[in-house]
């Protein structure tokens, strides 16, 4: 570090309040260009390259360090423009990159270009196996997932020599970062592109057993995180860097804000083993937060006490927008044109029931979930994944275990697990959903794909992930049309989700917990006496889903159909085309697949007559359909 030990990192939008987070002693900024970066819904609150050029000086003339944020997920089409983007960033001298991409990190290789990379918060690294792939891409640092604990950060900082940086101060959302679609899926505009929509700052009711009456509150409004009183214990278990949220802030709050952790820092420099927290700093930051505060996970599981319900100090308040529902016209809309190779199909089934429904219909893949979701009658457990490879054993079929897209480090022994009774047991592959379970099942004789919770966006990601063992990869549920096009017309062997359940977040925070009477009791698995959904103010219910971790999955009003989209995604070249039916009754995941199989069936025989199929697939599906984030932008 330049300075200091340990460095406090202070957020700039501005030149003003650069040069206010400077004079209050922070030792490095972060900031973003006008273009490639996260606060796209707020332009004002970046840096022109003339700009940037000036901020660099002002910055590096003072000994200070300066990271400029390429934290967004990035299309195929504006690879080109990122790479002369980094070139002029190189001439500028920048300290680091913060990034998200894995395709930014493939860039910087082939362009032989030594700025350091730093892991965003958005890539939800949360166990000490990511941080080593990374480490082993060359990464110098890693910020955290802001959902890990103290013990795992010990853990995690411990097993690895980059440097370790932590979110202490700010702004906090209710999913696990990286892993919201909802603001893609409702709206088109998405958090992962800097855009988000505050699904998580809109009024929702909660519908279910004993909630029916309940008024419309901010069920998912996450207090702010201040970890002003934890400095000792976040050095302790590692952390080098201390960063505080809020490139929007203005440069009186903010010079403000870092002055007092600047202080508290310096006073732990100087005395480490005498020092104590300055009540007095404490009572100033409660009487001039925006938010209430909380910890958030650092010290325990998250409970209602970080929901702010009654919106009092909420500054975000946002309304709820509509997911359009498809119609049946909207099924019509392609016309069959010649590919070369017809795509697979993959099924994702939720227990065996759900496997003999479909064992005789010849599909291509199959994926069993590793979760333990609590509404499944039936799950897959190690006795029932033997039970599968045996009913399949004279099958064609191909089987596929997939895990869960969060695993925090008190997780990773569970994939260790999933990994040891995978061996011999005729399991074909395994699909995984974060850097962490790649670099444990890599190099393991498995067929490895990479999962959707990747978040794979344009084809040098995807080289990345190539590079690191993954044999296929899953488009991105946040692509649009053409974006998803155009990463399949780079040559790029992706599945493609084309049917089911959308997921929207992904929370260790119990909502349905949350409202009951004895909520601070020991759970009571309320989650599993019925049914529930949160209904925003436009009528839409969105299904709650739990597993045996108590994480809570949110799920869009309407299923994915891309059904009218078949003949284009396999001209462009789509390996398989999956269909997500976990949660289907076997009769329902029969008749859907069967649709499917029917439709590739016209494409490979140069046909196209959806209308019956169509027909068939809204039978199927009364609650209604929708195309998603695929559809594009919506007004």
């Amino acid at each position: 570090m330049i300075g200091h030990q340990l460095e406090l990192l202070a957020p700039a939008g501005k030149m003003e309040v650069l040069n206010s987070v400077i004079n209050a002693g922070a030792d490095a900024v972060y900031l973003g260009g006008k273009r490639f970066n996260m606060r796209g819904l707020r332009p004002d609150y970046n840096f022109s390259d003339e700009e940037l050029k000036a901020a660099a000086d002002f910055v590096h003339d003072r000994q200070r360090k300066i990271y400029i944020t390429l934290n967004n997920l990035y299309h195929s089409d504006e690879i080109d423009d990122i790479a002369q983007y980094l070139l002029f960033l190189k001439e500028l001298g920048i300290d680091a990159l913060i990034v998200q991409d894995l395709g930014i990190a493939a860039l910087c290789k082939d362009l032989k270009l030594d700025i350091p990379l730093h892991a965003s918060v958005q890539m939800s690294i949360a166990n000490l196996e990511a941080v080593r792939l990374l480490e082993h891409q060359g990464f110098e640092r890693v910020i955290l997932s802001k959902n890990v604990s103290l013990a795992e950060v010990a853990e995690i900082a411990a097993g690895t020599i980059l440097g370790i940086e932590y979110f202490v101060h700010g702004d906090l959302c209710i999913s696990h970062t990286g892993q919201c679609y909802m603001s893609s899926i409702m709206s088109g505009e998405g958090g992962n592109r800097g855009k988000c929509r505050k699904p998580c700052r809109w009024q929702y009711q909660l519908h279910g057993e004993g909630c029916e009456a309940v008024d419309y509150k901010y069920y998912l409004a996450h207090k702010d995180l201040c970890l002003y009183p934890y400095l000792p214990q976040l050095i302790a278990a590692g952390v080098s860097s201390f960063k505080v949220e809020g490139r929007m802030r203005s440069a009186s709050f903010l010079e403000w804000l870092v002055s007092l952790y600047r202080r508290a820092l310096d006073s732990y420099l100087e005395q480490p083993e005498s020092y104590q927290t300055d009540e007095s700093e404490v009572s100033v930051l409660e009487q001039n937060r925006i938010r209430d505060y909380t910890t958030g996970t650092l010290l325990n599981p998250l409970d209602w006490k970080v929901i702010d319900f009654e919106g009092e100090r909420e500054p975000v308040k946002s309304t709820a927008v509509t997911l359009p529902r498809m119609e049946m016209e909207d099924c019509y809309i392609e016309s069959v044109s010649t590919t070369a190779c017809t795509p697979q199909l993959t099924v994702k089934v939720g227990g065996l029931e759900a496997l003999r429904a479909i064992k005789n219909a010849r599909i291509d893949n199959i994926i069993l979930g590793s979760e333990i979701i609590r509404q499944n009658s039936q799950n897959w457990t190690k006795t029932a994944i033997c039970e599968a490879t045996q009913l399949m054993k004279d099958s064609s079929t191909r089987l596929f275990v997939e895990t869960p897209r969060i695993v925090s480090q008190k997780d990773v022994t569970d994939i260790y697990d999933l990994k040891k009774r995978l061996i011999g047991s005729g399991i074909s592959g395994v699909i995984v959903n974060d850097l962490g379970s790649l670099q444990i099942f890599r190099n393991s004789g498995f067929e490895v794909w990479a999962g959707y919770g990747l978040n794979t966006c344009n084809h040098t990601a995807a080289a990345f992930l190539y590079n690191q063992g993954a044999n296929r990869i899953t488009a991105s549920l946040e692509l649009t049309e053409g974006n998803l096009l155009d990463m399949l017309r780079a040559g790029i062997a992706a599945e493609i989700m084309v049917h089911g359940p959308m997921p929207c977040m992904i929370s260790d925070y119990c909502t349905i917990r949350g409202v009951q009477e004895d909520r601070d009791s020991e759970c009571s698995c309320y989650c599993q006496q019925g049914e529930y959904y949160l209904c925003d103010r436009e009528g839409q219910k969105y299904r709650i889903i739990t597993d045996d971790k108590c994480r809570t999955y949110l799920y869009a009003p309407y299923d994915l159909c891309l059904l009218a989209f078949l003949p284009k995604l396999a001209a462009a070249g789509a390996k398989s085309l999956r269909i997500d039916g976990q949660f289907y009754e076997p009769n329902k995941l029969k008749e859907i697949t069967a649709c499917y199989q029917e439709a590739l069936k016209q494409i490979n025989a140069g046909i196209w007559q959806p209308q019956q199929i169509c027909q068939r697939i809204f039978d199927a599906n009364p609650a209604g359909l929708t195309g998603g984030a695929f559809t594009g932008i919506r007004a």
